[in-house]
């Protein structure tokens, strides 16, 4: 086998095993919170999907473009040009920052079509994002704010995974920190996460 093959080989092998690691993560913290089976497969499906999006783009082992994987999630779900914006400078993610954002964001628009915006014709979704410089160091600031949204009178709120996702799992994962708000007008989800140049892997 020629050195540049070797190369592709363990390349893919580095994808698949950051694929792997991402999704037994997610699939612990599923079965902590003790869903039924059913509800946990169709939720379980839908996050590989949302990780399979990110991993299976050309670009993986350079860069992903932050607004392309908002558009395309929301395009996905059927959401009219009307129902959000999206604002911010030029974003590019390194793979693993894309994986645990995708989730991230999948979740929040799989929310917004059950309960909030992208299920209700007058409600409009606002995601914006900016780059800062603390500490010699680049920082993401993501929010995802809904607006509009029309909830029923004493609706009952049960965290969900999307929750832990936010304010626990990009903690751990990608040393950030998030918040999720669930206001009468809908819901506003604010992510901090370090940006890093995506690198190819090494062997």
């Amino acid at each position: 086998m020629e050195s540049g093959e070797y190369r592709e080989v363990g390349a893919l092998n580095h994808r698949i095993r950051r694929v792997l690691s991402v999704l037994r993560s997610v699939a612990a913290h599923m079965g902590a919170r003790g869903r039924n089976s059913e509800e946990s497969a169709l939720q379980l499906s839908g996050r590989i999907g949302a990780i399979g999006r990110v991993a299976l783009a050309p670009v993986y082992f350079t860069d992903i473009d932050l607004e392309l994987l908002v558009r395309d999630e929301m395009l996905l779900y059927a959401a009219q040009p009307e129902q959000f914006a999206i604002s911010g400078s030029e974003v590019r993610l390194a793979p693993k920052a894309a994986e645990w954002m995708s989730l991230v964001i999948h979740e929040l628009a799989i929310n917004a079509v059950r309960y909030g915006a992208l299920g209700q014709s007058r409600a409009r979704i606002e995601v914006a994002w900016q780059v800062e410089i603390k500490r010699g160091e680049q920082f993401l600031h993501f929010e995802w704010l809904e607006t509009g949204v029309r909830m029923p009178a004493g609706a009952p709120f049960t965290p969900g995974f999307g929750c832990e996702l936010v304010e626990r799992l990009i903690a751990s994962e990608l040393k950030g920190r998030g918040t999720m708000t669930f206001l009468p007008a809908g819901a506003r989800c604010r992510i901090e996460i370090p940006l890093q140049e995506a690198q190819p892997p090494h062997e």
